[in-house]
């Protein structure tokens, strides 16, 4: 199924494990739905990578997230420099993949929205984004 096709966050999120399984090949990787039953703010989707831990939640048509959300990503990302913790929103209409970043800053600011094309190309650009931050850190 082409990004373009998507109509529900269900599917964003089935695109979301192939890419990663592209991306990481041939080593591969972990792609684990995290129930919603949890805790509150937990994000929706771990993946573990040769280098890295992502813990994604997922959004459709919308950056909107919930303050416990917020809260969890911000400590996350405070705590841990091989953990990557954002929200991934799919806009098929217009073809693009929002990256959102919740850090100590954005408490009195917005976060940090990157923006790629929401398919192949685009997501290899998002995960090496990361990936060349780990190595440089």
């Amino acid at each position: 199924m082409g990004s373009q096709h998507m109509k529900k966050e269900q599917e964003f999120n089935t695109w979301i494990r192939k890419q990663f399984y592209e991306a990481t090949k041939p080593k591969g990787c972990v792609v684990q739905r995290i129930e919603n039953t949890t805790s509150n703010g937990v994000p929706d989707i771990m993946v573990i990578t040769q280098d890295l831990v992502f813990l994604i939640e997922s959004k459709f048509e919308t950056t909107n997230v919930r303050a416990e959300q917020k809260v969890f990503q911000i400590n996350v990302n405070e705590v841990s420099d091989s953990v990557v913790c954002v929200t991934l929103s799919a806009y098929p209409k217009t073809k693009r993949l929002v990256v959102s970043i919740y850090d100590r800053e954005c408490i009195r600011n917005k976060p940090l929205e990157l923006t790629f094309t929401l398919d192949n190309e685009g997501f290899l650009e998002f995960y090496n984004f990361f990936l060349k931050a780990e190595n440089t850190a």
